[in-house]
């Protein structure tokens, strides 16, 4: 799913599909790899939570030794990880297979997960201190001497990492959100700021780079009507698990999102929000021909917008599909 443009490379990455299966849960992930890699793909988002599986910096481990090319962009959270302990895991990456990771940095989670660690900040303190992580990882990895920060929530004295990561080796940093809370912290890091896909294709936010959404693409409309639905039938429960889920946030994201669903989960150009309200998927989806999925491409790129995040369904008959959108779109931006 290659896309350039004016000789810049567009970054395209994926990631796995829900699930509370054990055992789905990790073929869906080999899968998705195998699959981004044979489709060209930069990389796969690596999930990290309370209700992951498996440790993220593990499955990009598995990432890195199992493929030629991917590059995992994994997410990190402060509650989970001493920044020092990021950055030697980069550093260690760097060292061992010469491959770029990416950061996708989340202050997030379920309130009741945040009650386990008796980690009650505030939404935007939690942000503030995600600066202060990131800055310590940043300036470790620089390896310009030894390193000290005292802050409000991290105090470090005269660390060291060896080996320093090359500077082609760096991480670069997503960062999620939709809160001046999430736009400020990603503005001082220079950061991807990355955002949902909005309803109206021509009104991005502000300031975004990088966009996240689904996808399911056919020849025609109908018949990309007709496989969404399949893939994404009404389920009553999903309506339930959304309900509960969305007691136990303070995501402003989260909440846009439920409020656009109550409005109209169905739209004239294809976005649509019925696998978030089935509680299969936290972001909207485009569904529509080639040539509809492409012209949203083409023009999300002339806004400026240079990382997609795909949602794709677990079968790779869908990455095929994706891609078709995808080169048609890259005929549209050099035409």
């Amino acid at each position: 799913m290659r896309v350039s443009y004016r000789e810049k490379r567009i970054e395209v990455f994926t990631i796995s599909p829900r699930t509370l299966d054990h055992k789905e849960y990790w073929q869906n992930i080999q899968n998705v790899v195998n699959w981004s890699e044979k489709y060209a793909c930069t990389g796969v988002l690596i999930f990290t939570g309370n209700d992951t599986f498996v440790d993220p910096w593990l499955v990009a481990h598995s990432v890195l030794t199992q493929t030629r090319r991917l590059e995992p962009l994994i997410a990190v959270n402060p509650i989970y990880m001493h920044p020092f302990t990021a950055a030697k895991m980069i550093s260690s990456f760097a060292y061992l297979y010469q491959r770029k990771v990416w950061l996708n940095l989340v202050t997030g989670a379920a309130l009741t997960y945040l009650d386990t660690f008796y980690d009650n900040l505030s939404h935007d303190d939690r942000y503030e201190r995600l600066l202060e992580y990131t800055l310590i990882i940043d300036a470790l990895l620089a390896g310009k001497g030894l390193t000290s920060f005292d802050g409000r929530f991290y105090k470090v004295s005269d660390l060291q990492l060896v080996p320093k990561a090359p500077e082609n080796l760096r991480p670069g940093y997503f960062l999620a959100g939709q809160s001046d809370a999430a736009r400020r912290v990603a503005s001082k890091l220079n950061a991807c700021s990355m955002q949902m896909l909005q309803p109206e294709f021509q009104h991005q936010p502000d300031g975004a780079r990088g966009i996240h959404f689904g996808i399911v693409t056919r020849t025609t409309r109908g018949q990309a009507w007709e496989a969404a639905r399949g893939w994404f039938p009404e389920d009553e429960d999903g309506h339930m698990m959304l309900d509960l889920s969305m007691q136990n946030t303070d995501s402003v994201w989260k909440r846009r999102m439920k409020l656009l669903s109550e409005d109209g989960e169905l739209r004239d150009n294809g976005y649509w929000l019925g696998p978030f309200r089935n509680f299969k998927a936290d972001c909207p989806y485009l569904v529509g021909a080639y040539s509809e999925v492409a012209d949203v491409i083409t023009q999300l790129i002339l806004q400026g917008m240079d990382t997609f995040i795909l949602d794709l369904p677990a079968s790779e008959q869908e990455f095929h599909h994706a891609q078709a959108a995808f080169r048609l779109a890259q005929q549209k931006l050099i035409a």
